[in-house]
Protein backbone atom coordinates (compact mmCIF):
# COMPACT_ATOMS: atom_id res chain seq x y z
CA UNK A 1 0.00 0.00 0.00
CA UNK A 2 2.96 2.32 0.60
CA UNK A 3 3.62 3.81 -2.84
CA UNK A 4 4.23 7.18 -4.40
CA UNK A 5 0.74 7.47 -5.90
CA UNK A 6 -0.99 6.92 -2.57
CA UNK A 7 1.35 9.35 -0.82
CA UNK A 8 0.79 11.99 -3.51
CA UNK A 9 -3.00 11.64 -3.34
CA UNK A 10 -2.92 11.95 0.45
CA UNK A 11 -0.75 15.07 0.36
CA UNK A 12 -2.79 16.73 -2.39
CA UNK A 13 -6.04 16.01 -0.55
CA UNK A 14 -4.60 17.41 2.68
CA UNK A 15 -3.41 20.51 0.82
CA UNK A 16 -6.86 21.06 -0.69
CA UNK A 17 -8.64 20.65 2.66
CA UNK A 18 -6.10 22.83 4.45
CA UNK A 19 -6.23 25.54 1.79
CA UNK A 20 -10.02 25.62 1.88
CA UNK A 21 -10.03 25.83 5.68
CA UNK A 22 -7.52 28.73 5.58
CA UNK A 23 -9.70 30.91 3.34
CA UNK A 24 -11.76 33.72 4.85
CA UNK A 25 -15.49 33.73 4.11
CA UNK A 26 -16.90 35.50 1.09
CA UNK A 27 -17.69 39.14 1.88
CA UNK A 28 -21.37 39.96 2.26
CA UNK A 29 -22.64 42.80 0.06
CA UNK A 30 -24.10 46.09 1.27
CA UNK A 31 -27.56 44.65 0.56
CA UNK A 32 -27.18 41.90 3.21
CA UNK A 33 -29.79 41.59 5.97
CA UNK A 34 -29.64 44.32 8.58
CA UNK A 35 -28.74 41.97 11.44
CA UNK A 36 -25.72 40.57 9.56
CA UNK A 37 -22.20 41.93 9.32
CA UNK A 38 -21.53 43.02 5.75
CA UNK A 39 -18.02 43.86 4.56
CA UNK A 40 -19.67 45.64 1.63
CA UNK A 41 -21.18 48.14 4.06
CA UNK A 42 -18.03 48.44 6.19
CA UNK A 43 -15.89 49.18 3.14
CA UNK A 44 -17.62 52.55 2.75
CA UNK A 45 -16.05 53.61 6.05
CA UNK A 46 -12.69 52.04 5.19
CA UNK A 47 -12.50 54.11 1.99
CA UNK A 48 -13.02 57.34 3.91
CA UNK A 49 -10.79 56.54 6.90
CA UNK A 50 -7.94 55.28 4.69
CA UNK A 51 -7.99 57.99 2.01
CA UNK A 52 -4.55 59.11 3.20
CA UNK A 53 -2.01 58.41 5.95
CA UNK A 54 -3.27 59.78 9.28
CA UNK A 55 -0.71 59.41 12.08
CA UNK A 56 -1.46 60.81 15.51
CA UNK A 57 -1.31 64.60 15.67
CA UNK A 58 -1.66 65.15 11.93
CA UNK A 59 -4.41 67.21 10.18
CA UNK A 60 -5.54 64.04 8.41
CA UNK A 61 -5.90 62.33 11.79
CA UNK A 62 -8.14 65.17 12.98
CA UNK A 63 -10.28 64.88 9.83
CA UNK A 64 -10.77 61.14 10.43
CA UNK A 65 -11.69 61.86 14.05
CA UNK A 66 -14.40 64.34 13.01
CA UNK A 67 -15.84 61.86 10.50
CA UNK A 68 -15.93 59.04 13.06
CA UNK A 69 -17.62 61.23 15.67
CA UNK A 70 -20.38 62.07 13.20
CA UNK A 71 -20.78 58.39 12.22
CA UNK A 72 -21.10 57.35 15.86
CA UNK A 73 -23.70 60.04 16.56
CA UNK A 74 -25.72 58.80 13.59
CA UNK A 75 -25.70 55.33 15.21
CA UNK A 76 -27.22 56.69 18.42
CA UNK A 77 -24.05 57.09 20.50
CA UNK A 78 -23.18 59.88 22.87
CA UNK A 79 -19.69 60.97 21.84
CA UNK A 80 -16.85 62.66 23.71
CA UNK A 81 -13.09 62.85 23.38
CA UNK A 82 -10.29 62.09 25.81
CA UNK A 83 -6.69 63.19 25.37
CA UNK A 84 -3.48 61.49 26.48
CA UNK A 85 -0.17 63.37 26.20
CA UNK A 86 2.46 61.89 23.92
CA UNK A 87 5.41 60.50 25.89
CA UNK A 88 8.97 61.05 24.63
CA UNK A 89 9.09 57.58 23.04
CA UNK A 90 6.00 58.39 20.96
CA UNK A 91 7.45 61.72 19.86
CA UNK A 92 10.69 59.99 18.88
CA UNK A 93 8.71 57.48 16.80
CA UNK A 94 7.02 60.32 14.93
CA UNK A 95 10.39 61.97 14.29
CA UNK A 96 11.67 58.66 12.94
CA UNK A 97 8.75 58.76 10.52
CA UNK A 98 9.78 62.33 9.59
CA UNK A 99 6.43 63.57 10.91
CA UNK A 100 6.31 67.02 12.56
CA UNK A 101 5.28 66.94 16.22
CA UNK A 102 3.51 69.93 17.77
CA UNK A 103 4.48 70.83 21.31
CA UNK A 104 0.92 70.23 22.52
CA UNK A 105 0.27 67.13 20.41
CA UNK A 106 -1.78 64.44 22.14
CA UNK A 107 -3.49 61.15 21.34
CA UNK A 108 -7.18 62.03 21.22
CA UNK A 109 -9.38 58.94 21.58
CA UNK A 110 -13.09 58.82 20.80
CA UNK A 111 -15.31 57.51 23.59
CA UNK A 112 -18.86 56.68 22.48
CA UNK A 113 -21.63 55.22 24.62
CA UNK A 114 -25.08 53.93 23.68
CA UNK A 115 -27.17 53.17 26.77
CA UNK A 116 -28.85 49.81 27.25
CA UNK A 117 -31.81 48.78 29.38
CA UNK A 118 -29.71 48.52 32.56
CA UNK A 119 -27.20 51.39 32.78
CA UNK A 120 -25.98 50.04 36.12
CA UNK A 121 -24.81 46.75 34.55
CA UNK A 122 -21.18 46.35 33.45
CA UNK A 123 -20.81 47.65 29.91
CA UNK A 124 -19.58 45.76 26.86
CA UNK A 125 -17.01 47.55 24.71
CA UNK A 126 -15.57 47.32 21.21
CA UNK A 127 -12.15 48.88 20.62
CA UNK A 128 -10.05 49.68 17.55
CA UNK A 129 -7.48 52.38 16.82
CA UNK A 130 -8.04 54.96 14.12
CA UNK A 131 -4.50 56.31 13.71
CA UNK A 132 -2.14 54.93 11.09
CA UNK A 133 1.61 54.95 10.72
CA UNK A 134 3.11 57.68 8.55
CA UNK A 135 3.21 57.02 4.80
CA UNK A 136 0.53 54.30 5.00
CA UNK A 137 -3.21 54.82 4.42
CA UNK A 138 -3.74 52.06 6.98
CA UNK A 139 -6.72 50.45 5.25
CA UNK A 140 -6.06 47.30 7.23
CA UNK A 141 -4.19 48.63 10.28
CA UNK A 142 -6.59 49.69 11.57
CA UNK A 143 -9.26 51.24 9.34
CA UNK A 144 -10.61 47.71 8.93
CA UNK A 145 -10.99 47.32 12.70
CA UNK A 146 -12.67 50.73 13.08
CA UNK A 147 -15.04 50.11 10.18
CA UNK A 148 -15.85 46.66 11.58
CA UNK A 149 -16.66 48.22 14.98
CA UNK A 150 -19.06 50.67 13.33
CA UNK A 151 -20.76 47.93 11.33
CA UNK A 152 -21.07 45.73 14.43
CA UNK A 153 -22.73 48.59 16.32
CA UNK A 154 -25.11 49.18 13.40
CA UNK A 155 -26.09 45.48 13.32
CA UNK A 156 -27.08 45.46 17.03
CA UNK A 157 -30.34 47.34 17.63
CA UNK A 158 -30.30 49.57 20.66
CA UNK A 159 -33.56 47.97 21.83
CA UNK A 160 -31.77 44.59 22.17
CA UNK A 161 -29.05 45.93 24.49
CA UNK A 162 -29.32 44.56 28.00
CA UNK A 163 -26.35 46.76 28.96
CA UNK A 164 -24.48 49.80 27.70
CA UNK A 165 -22.41 49.43 24.55
CA UNK A 166 -19.16 51.41 24.40
CA UNK A 167 -17.15 52.06 21.25
CA UNK A 168 -13.61 53.11 22.09
CA UNK A 169 -11.73 54.31 19.01
CA UNK A 170 -8.24 55.00 20.26
CA UNK A 171 -5.51 57.26 18.95
CA UNK A 172 -1.76 56.82 19.18
CA UNK A 173 -1.68 53.01 19.08
CA UNK A 174 1.04 53.04 16.45
CA UNK A 175 3.35 55.09 18.68
CA UNK A 176 2.95 52.92 21.78
CA UNK A 177 -0.74 52.32 22.66
CA UNK A 178 -0.87 55.88 24.01
CA UNK A 179 -4.64 56.38 23.83
CA UNK A 180 -5.59 52.99 25.25
CA UNK A 181 -2.97 53.24 28.00
CA UNK A 182 -4.34 56.60 29.04
CA UNK A 183 -7.94 55.42 29.00
CA UNK A 184 -7.27 52.24 31.01
CA UNK A 185 -4.73 53.71 33.44
CA UNK A 186 -5.51 52.40 36.91
CA UNK A 187 -4.69 55.70 38.65
CA UNK A 188 -6.43 59.07 38.46
CA UNK A 189 -5.19 59.59 34.89
CA UNK A 190 -7.52 56.87 33.62
CA UNK A 191 -11.02 57.45 32.29
CA UNK A 192 -13.89 56.84 34.76
CA UNK A 193 -15.79 54.83 32.14
CA UNK A 194 -12.96 52.27 32.07
CA UNK A 195 -14.06 50.99 35.47
CA UNK A 196 -17.57 50.27 34.16
CA UNK A 197 -16.46 48.06 31.27
CA UNK A 198 -16.98 44.39 32.04
CA UNK A 199 -15.89 42.82 28.73
CA UNK A 200 -13.86 44.11 25.78
CA UNK A 201 -13.59 43.11 22.11
CA UNK A 202 -10.50 44.50 20.33
CA UNK A 203 -10.24 44.49 16.54
CA UNK A 204 -6.71 44.66 15.09
CA UNK A 205 -4.81 43.69 11.94
CA UNK A 206 -1.24 42.82 11.00
CA UNK A 207 -1.49 42.42 7.26
CA UNK A 208 -4.03 42.86 4.50
CA UNK A 209 -5.95 39.60 4.32
CA UNK A 210 -6.53 36.07 5.54
CA UNK A 211 -8.71 34.69 8.30
CA UNK A 212 -9.08 36.70 11.48
CA UNK A 213 -7.57 34.92 14.47
CA UNK A 214 -8.68 35.26 18.09
CA UNK A 215 -5.23 35.31 19.64
CA UNK A 216 -5.59 36.85 23.09
CA UNK A 217 -7.98 36.80 26.04
CA UNK A 218 -7.95 38.10 29.58
CA UNK A 219 -7.09 36.00 32.61
CA UNK A 220 -9.53 33.33 33.87
CA UNK A 221 -11.01 32.89 30.40
CA UNK A 222 -13.01 29.68 30.88
CA UNK A 223 -16.50 31.19 30.68
CA UNK A 224 -15.51 33.64 27.93
CA UNK A 225 -14.16 30.83 25.79
CA UNK A 226 -17.36 28.91 26.41
CA UNK A 227 -19.25 31.90 25.02
CA UNK A 228 -16.90 32.04 22.00
CA UNK A 229 -17.38 28.30 21.44
CA UNK A 230 -21.18 28.64 21.51
CA UNK A 231 -21.74 31.76 19.42
CA UNK A 232 -18.94 32.09 16.83
CA UNK A 233 -20.08 30.42 13.63
CA UNK A 234 -16.73 30.53 11.80
CA UNK A 235 -14.05 30.16 14.51
CA UNK A 236 -10.31 30.60 14.23
CA UNK A 237 -8.35 30.33 17.46
CA UNK A 238 -6.12 28.23 19.69
CA UNK A 239 -5.06 28.54 23.32
CA UNK A 240 -1.48 27.98 22.15
CA UNK A 241 -1.52 31.38 20.44
CA UNK A 242 -3.02 33.03 23.50
CA UNK A 243 -0.36 31.62 25.80
CA UNK A 244 2.58 32.23 23.47
CA UNK A 245 1.45 35.79 22.74
CA UNK A 246 1.56 36.50 26.46
CA UNK A 247 5.18 35.37 26.51
CA UNK A 248 6.22 37.63 23.62
CA UNK A 249 7.14 41.34 23.97
CA UNK A 250 4.34 42.38 21.59
CA UNK A 251 1.42 44.63 22.49
CA UNK A 252 -1.85 45.98 21.13
CA UNK A 253 -4.46 48.27 22.64
CA UNK A 254 -5.79 45.17 24.40
CA UNK A 255 -2.59 45.02 26.48
CA UNK A 256 -3.30 47.95 28.86
CA UNK A 257 -6.90 46.73 29.23
CA UNK A 258 -5.72 43.21 30.12
CA UNK A 259 -3.21 44.62 32.61
CA UNK A 260 -6.06 46.44 34.32
CA UNK A 261 -7.82 43.09 34.71
CA UNK A 262 -10.38 43.23 31.89
CA UNK A 263 -11.40 40.09 30.08
CA UNK A 264 -12.53 39.73 26.50
CA UNK A 265 -11.20 38.89 23.05
CA UNK A 266 -8.46 40.24 20.79
CA UNK A 267 -8.91 39.57 17.06
CA UNK A 268 -6.61 40.23 14.10
CA UNK A 269 -5.94 38.99 10.60
CA UNK A 270 -2.33 38.68 9.43
CA UNK A 271 -2.43 37.35 5.87
CA UNK A 272 -0.82 39.27 3.00
CA UNK A 273 1.79 40.47 5.48
CA UNK A 274 3.48 42.70 2.89
CA UNK A 275 0.73 45.29 3.56
CA UNK A 276 1.65 45.67 7.24
CA UNK A 277 2.50 49.39 7.72
CA UNK A 278 2.88 49.62 3.95
CA UNK A 279 2.27 52.57 1.61
CA UNK A 280 0.40 50.02 -0.53
CA UNK A 281 -2.19 49.34 2.22
CA UNK A 282 -5.00 51.10 0.35
CA UNK A 283 -8.72 50.26 0.53
CA UNK A 284 -8.56 48.55 -2.86
CA UNK A 285 -5.73 46.28 -1.63
CA UNK A 286 -7.63 45.15 1.47
CA UNK A 287 -9.07 41.62 1.18
CA UNK A 288 -12.76 42.08 1.94
CA UNK A 289 -13.13 38.46 3.04
CA UNK A 290 -10.68 39.18 5.86
CA UNK A 291 -12.79 42.16 6.91
CA UNK A 292 -15.87 39.94 6.78
CA UNK A 293 -14.28 37.33 9.04
CA UNK A 294 -12.97 39.92 11.50
CA UNK A 295 -16.33 41.64 11.76
CA UNK A 296 -18.34 38.42 11.71
CA UNK A 297 -16.57 37.00 14.73
CA UNK A 298 -16.65 40.40 16.41
CA UNK A 299 -20.40 40.69 15.88
CA UNK A 300 -21.04 37.17 17.18
CA UNK A 301 -19.28 37.78 20.50
CA UNK A 302 -20.34 41.41 20.94
CA UNK A 303 -24.01 40.62 20.35
CA UNK A 304 -23.80 37.79 22.89
CA UNK A 305 -22.12 40.06 25.45
CA UNK A 306 -24.34 43.10 25.07
CA UNK A 307 -27.63 41.19 25.03
CA UNK A 308 -26.86 38.72 27.84
CA UNK A 309 -28.58 39.22 31.21
CA UNK A 310 -25.17 38.75 32.85
CA UNK A 311 -21.60 38.76 31.53
CA UNK A 312 -19.62 35.51 31.72
CA UNK A 313 -18.03 35.19 35.16
CA UNK A 314 -14.35 34.60 35.66
CA UNK A 315 -13.52 30.92 35.44
CA UNK A 316 -10.30 28.92 35.26
CA UNK A 317 -8.41 29.07 31.97
CA UNK A 318 -9.16 26.31 29.49
CA UNK A 319 -7.39 24.62 26.60
CA UNK A 320 -9.17 25.36 23.34
CA UNK A 321 -8.87 25.48 19.58
CA UNK A 322 -10.90 25.37 16.42
CA UNK A 323 -10.93 22.35 14.12
CA UNK A 324 -10.57 23.52 10.51
CA UNK A 325 -12.84 26.48 11.21
CA UNK A 326 -15.82 24.20 11.82
CA UNK A 327 -16.09 23.92 15.59
CA UNK A 328 -14.23 25.07 18.69
CA UNK A 329 -13.25 22.47 21.29
CA UNK A 330 -12.54 23.56 24.87
CA UNK A 331 -11.74 21.66 28.07
CA UNK A 332 -9.99 22.04 31.41
CA UNK A 333 -6.19 21.59 31.33
CA UNK A 334 -6.39 18.42 33.45
CA UNK A 335 -8.44 16.75 30.71
CA UNK A 336 -5.30 16.77 28.58
CA UNK A 337 -4.02 13.96 30.79
CA UNK A 338 -7.17 11.98 30.04
CA UNK A 339 -6.49 12.36 26.32
CA UNK A 340 -2.87 11.29 26.80
CA UNK A 341 -4.03 8.27 28.78
CA UNK A 342 -6.42 7.40 25.94
CA UNK A 343 -3.54 7.63 23.47
CA UNK A 344 -1.38 5.37 25.63
CA UNK A 345 -4.22 2.83 25.94
CA UNK A 346 -4.77 2.69 22.18
CA UNK A 347 -1.05 2.39 21.51
CA UNK A 348 -0.85 -0.42 24.06
CA UNK A 349 -3.77 -2.19 22.39
CA UNK A 350 -2.18 -1.87 18.94
CA UNK A 351 1.20 -3.08 20.22
CA UNK A 352 -0.33 -6.19 21.81
CA UNK A 353 -2.51 -6.97 18.81
CA UNK A 354 0.45 -6.78 16.40
CA UNK A 355 3.12 -8.17 18.70
CA UNK A 356 4.46 -10.48 16.01
CA UNK A 357 5.10 -7.56 13.64
CA UNK A 358 7.49 -5.43 15.67
CA UNK A 359 10.69 -5.76 17.66
CA UNK A 360 12.02 -3.54 20.43
CA UNK A 361 15.07 -2.51 18.42
CA UNK A 362 12.81 -1.77 15.47
CA UNK A 363 10.57 0.44 17.61
CA UNK A 364 13.64 2.27 18.92
CA UNK A 365 14.72 2.74 15.31
CA UNK A 366 11.27 4.12 14.45
CA UNK A 367 11.68 6.70 17.18
CA UNK A 368 15.10 7.53 15.77
CA UNK A 369 13.49 8.04 12.34
CA UNK A 370 11.23 10.72 13.83
CA UNK A 371 14.17 12.43 15.51
CA UNK A 372 16.27 12.33 12.32
CA UNK A 373 13.42 13.87 10.33
CA UNK A 374 12.91 16.60 12.94
CA UNK A 375 16.58 17.48 13.27
CA UNK A 376 17.16 17.38 9.51
CA UNK A 377 14.13 19.58 8.83
CA UNK A 378 15.10 22.02 11.59
CA UNK A 379 18.69 22.29 10.36
CA UNK A 380 17.60 22.78 6.76
CA UNK A 381 15.03 25.41 7.72
CA UNK A 382 17.64 27.25 9.78
CA UNK A 383 20.21 27.13 6.98
CA UNK A 384 17.65 28.17 4.37
CA UNK A 385 16.65 31.12 6.50
CA UNK A 386 20.27 32.28 6.73
CA UNK A 387 20.76 31.84 3.00
CA UNK A 388 17.66 33.92 2.27
CA UNK A 389 19.21 36.91 4.02
CA UNK A 390 18.58 36.46 7.74
CA UNK A 391 22.32 36.28 8.46
CA UNK A 392 22.80 40.03 8.16
CA UNK A 393 20.57 42.91 9.23
CA UNK A 394 17.46 42.20 7.15
CA UNK A 395 14.71 44.74 6.64
CA UNK A 396 11.79 43.48 8.72
CA UNK A 397 9.14 44.67 6.26
CA UNK A 398 11.00 43.32 3.24
CA UNK A 399 11.04 39.91 4.95
CA UNK A 400 7.29 40.17 5.47
CA UNK A 401 6.86 40.82 1.75
CA UNK A 402 8.91 37.68 1.05
CA UNK A 403 6.83 35.43 3.35
CA UNK A 404 4.95 33.61 0.53
CA UNK A 405 8.27 32.60 -1.00
CA UNK A 406 9.74 31.74 2.39
CA UNK A 407 6.74 29.52 3.08
CA UNK A 408 7.28 27.60 -0.18
CA UNK A 409 10.95 27.32 0.74
CA UNK A 410 9.98 25.89 4.14
CA UNK A 411 7.74 23.26 2.52
CA UNK A 412 10.54 22.22 0.17
CA UNK A 413 13.01 21.93 3.04
CA UNK A 414 10.58 19.92 5.16
CA UNK A 415 10.20 17.53 2.22
CA UNK A 416 13.99 17.42 1.87
CA UNK A 417 14.26 16.48 5.54
CA UNK A 418 11.87 13.59 4.88
CA UNK A 419 14.03 12.53 1.95
CA UNK A 420 17.14 12.51 4.13
CA UNK A 421 15.34 10.43 6.72
CA UNK A 422 14.29 7.91 4.05
CA UNK A 423 17.87 7.75 2.79
CA UNK A 424 19.07 6.45 6.16
CA UNK A 425 15.97 4.34 6.90
CA UNK A 426 16.90 0.63 7.18
CA UNK A 427 15.14 -1.48 4.56
CA UNK A 428 14.05 -3.95 7.23
CA UNK A 429 11.97 -1.41 9.19
CA UNK A 430 8.40 -2.76 9.34
CA UNK A 431 5.19 -0.74 9.35
CA UNK A 432 4.68 -1.36 13.07
CA UNK A 433 8.34 -0.82 14.00
CA UNK A 434 8.22 2.70 12.61
CA UNK A 435 4.66 3.48 13.63
CA UNK A 436 5.07 2.53 17.29
CA UNK A 437 8.47 4.22 17.60
CA UNK A 438 7.23 7.45 16.06
CA UNK A 439 4.08 7.36 18.20
CA UNK A 440 6.18 7.04 21.36
CA UNK A 441 8.26 10.09 20.35
CA UNK A 442 5.08 12.09 19.72
CA UNK A 443 3.65 10.85 23.02
CA UNK A 444 6.76 12.05 24.84
CA UNK A 445 6.42 15.46 23.17
CA UNK A 446 2.73 15.64 24.15
CA UNK A 447 3.54 14.75 27.76
CA UNK A 448 6.27 17.42 27.87
CA UNK A 449 3.86 20.02 26.46
CA UNK A 450 1.18 19.01 28.95
CA UNK A 451 3.67 19.43 31.79
CA UNK A 452 5.32 22.66 30.67
CA UNK A 453 2.61 24.50 28.72
CA UNK A 454 -0.80 22.80 28.91
CA UNK A 455 -2.39 25.46 26.70
CA UNK A 456 -0.18 24.28 23.82
CA UNK A 457 -0.71 20.59 24.51
CA UNK A 458 -3.63 20.35 22.09
CA UNK A 459 -1.44 20.95 19.04
CA UNK A 460 0.39 17.72 19.81
CA UNK A 461 -2.29 15.69 21.60
CA UNK A 462 -5.16 16.05 19.13
CA UNK A 463 -3.40 14.74 16.00
CA UNK A 464 -1.68 12.08 18.13
CA UNK A 465 -5.10 10.95 19.37
CA UNK A 466 -6.23 10.70 15.74
CA UNK A 467 -3.14 8.68 14.78
CA UNK A 468 -3.51 6.36 17.80
CA UNK A 469 -7.13 5.70 16.85
CA UNK A 470 -6.03 4.75 13.33
CA UNK A 471 -3.39 2.42 14.75
CA UNK A 472 -5.98 0.75 16.97
CA UNK A 473 -8.27 0.24 13.96
CA UNK A 474 -5.41 -1.10 11.83
CA UNK A 475 -4.39 -3.44 14.62
CA UNK A 476 -7.90 -4.89 14.63
CA UNK A 477 -8.46 -5.15 10.89
CA UNK A 478 -6.82 -3.95 7.69
CA UNK A 479 -9.96 -4.25 5.63
CA UNK A 480 -10.85 -0.60 6.09
CA UNK A 481 -7.71 0.37 7.95
CA UNK A 482 -5.90 2.11 5.12
CA UNK A 483 -9.01 4.07 4.17
CA UNK A 484 -9.35 5.25 7.78
CA UNK A 485 -5.62 6.05 7.86
CA UNK A 486 -5.96 8.09 4.69
CA UNK A 487 -8.87 10.13 6.02
CA UNK A 488 -7.06 10.71 9.30
CA UNK A 489 -3.89 11.77 7.48
CA UNK A 490 -5.78 14.25 5.31
CA UNK A 491 -7.61 15.83 8.25
CA UNK A 492 -4.63 15.77 10.59
CA UNK A 493 -2.18 17.20 8.05
CA UNK A 494 -4.67 19.89 7.00
CA UNK A 495 -5.02 20.95 10.65
CA UNK A 496 -1.26 20.83 11.28
CA UNK A 497 -0.64 22.75 8.06
CA UNK A 498 -3.02 25.48 9.20
CA UNK A 499 -1.16 25.82 12.50
CA UNK A 500 2.21 25.88 10.75
CA UNK A 501 0.90 28.57 8.40
CA UNK A 502 -0.17 30.72 11.35
CA UNK A 503 3.24 30.24 13.00
CA UNK A 504 5.08 31.17 9.81
CA UNK A 505 2.92 34.29 9.41
CA UNK A 506 3.60 35.23 13.03
CA UNK A 507 7.30 34.44 13.48
CA UNK A 508 8.35 32.75 10.24
CA UNK A 509 10.32 35.71 8.93
CA UNK A 510 12.63 35.32 11.91
CA UNK A 511 12.49 31.68 12.99
CA UNK A 512 11.01 29.30 10.40
CA UNK A 513 12.73 26.39 12.17
CA UNK A 514 9.74 26.43 14.54
CA UNK A 515 7.83 24.56 11.84
CA UNK A 516 10.07 21.52 12.48
CA UNK A 517 8.11 20.95 15.70
CA UNK A 518 5.39 19.42 13.52
CA UNK A 519 7.77 16.95 11.83
CA UNK A 520 7.23 13.94 14.15
CA UNK A 521 3.43 14.17 13.91
CA UNK A 522 3.58 14.66 10.14
CA UNK A 523 5.65 11.50 9.77
CA UNK A 524 3.36 9.57 12.12
CA UNK A 525 0.24 10.42 10.09
CA UNK A 526 1.95 9.68 6.77
CA UNK A 527 3.82 6.56 7.82
CA UNK A 528 1.42 3.94 6.35
CA UNK A 529 1.83 5.61 2.95
CA UNK A 530 5.56 6.41 2.98
CA UNK A 531 7.36 4.36 0.29
CA UNK A 532 10.75 2.79 0.87
CA UNK A 533 12.82 4.19 -2.01
CA UNK A 534 16.39 3.24 -2.75
CA UNK A 535 18.87 5.29 -0.74
CA UNK A 536 20.35 6.84 -3.87
CA UNK A 537 16.91 7.89 -5.07
CA UNK A 538 15.99 9.40 -1.69
CA UNK A 539 19.26 11.30 -1.49
CA UNK A 540 18.88 12.66 -5.01
CA UNK A 541 15.31 13.74 -4.27
CA UNK A 542 16.42 15.48 -1.06
CA UNK A 543 19.27 17.20 -2.93
CA UNK A 544 16.91 18.40 -5.67
CA UNK A 545 14.55 19.83 -3.07
CA UNK A 546 17.42 21.58 -1.28
CA UNK A 547 18.64 23.07 -4.57
CA UNK A 548 15.12 24.34 -5.36
CA UNK A 549 14.83 25.84 -1.87
CA UNK A 550 18.27 27.42 -2.23
CA UNK A 551 17.11 29.01 -5.48
CA UNK A 552 14.16 30.59 -3.68
CA UNK A 553 16.42 31.71 -0.83
CA UNK A 554 18.82 33.33 -3.29
CA UNK A 555 15.90 35.04 -5.03
CA UNK A 556 14.74 36.50 -1.71
CA UNK A 557 18.26 37.53 -0.74
CA UNK A 558 19.20 39.20 -4.02
CA UNK A 559 16.01 40.84 -5.23
CA UNK A 560 15.34 44.54 -4.75
CA UNK A 561 13.61 45.86 -1.66
CA UNK A 562 9.86 45.36 -2.10
CA UNK A 563 7.71 48.32 -3.10
CA UNK A 564 5.55 47.61 -0.04
CA UNK A 565 8.34 48.50 2.43
CA UNK A 566 7.77 51.75 4.37
CA UNK A 567 10.25 54.54 3.58
CA UNK A 568 11.40 54.87 7.19
CA UNK A 569 13.74 52.71 9.30
CA UNK A 570 12.14 49.31 10.01
CA UNK A 571 10.99 48.01 13.34
CA UNK A 572 9.34 44.71 14.35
Amino acid sequence: MANWRTLAVTLVAAAIVGFAAAQPPAPRPASAAADQFAAGRAMADVRIIARAPHPVGSPENAAVRRYLAARLQSLGFDVRFTAAPLPPTARQRLLTWRTPVAADAAAISIVALRPGRDPAAPAAAIMAHYDSVANSPGAADDAAGVAAALEIARAIPRASQARDLVLLLTDGEEVGTVGASGFFAADARGDPLAGRIGALVNLETRGGGGRAFMFETGADNGAMIDLYRRVVADPSTTSMAVKIYQLLPNSTDFTPARKRGLTGFNFAFSGDARLYHSPLATPDALEQGALQHLGGQGLDVTRALVTAPALPPRAADVVFGDVLGIVTIAYAPWFGWVLIAAVAAMLGFAARARRAEWRWWGVAGGGLDALVFTLAAGALLYGGNLLSGADGDPNYYDRLAALPRLEVQALLLMAAGLGLMLAVLPRRRTLWDGWLGQALVSLAVAIAAQLLLPAAGAIFTWPLLLAALVMAVMARTRRFGYAVAGIAAVLGLAWIGGLAHVILLSIGAGAPSAAAAFAPMTLLLLWPFVPRPRRRMAMLAALALVVAAAGIASWVRLDAVAASVPPWPPRG
